[in-house]
């Protein structure tokens, strides 16, 4: 049964992973963004850019205060 879909990269998805509090969900696309979006709605709040290549890797620090992202 499917309760979200998340909408708004343009390309693949190739990473997500959830915040420690499970309220927020991270994503990391071959569009060179990463987003992170709300579990409860899955509202896109953040959309990270800048990397200059595909973002192969989202990660919350044990906090969840912070999110590091890694491409190619």
């Amino acid at each position: 049964r499917e309760l979200l879909t998340l909408k708004g990269h343009t390309r693949a998805v190739w990473s997500v992973s959830w915040s420690p509090d499970g309220a927020r969900l991270a994503t990391g696309s071959d569009d060179g963004t990463a987003k992170v979006w709300g579990t409860a709605d899955g509202r896109e709040l953040l959309t990270l850019k800048g990397h200059a290549s595909p973002v192969r890797s989202v990660s919350w620090s044990p906090d969840g205060a912070r999110l590091a992202t890694g491409g190619e």
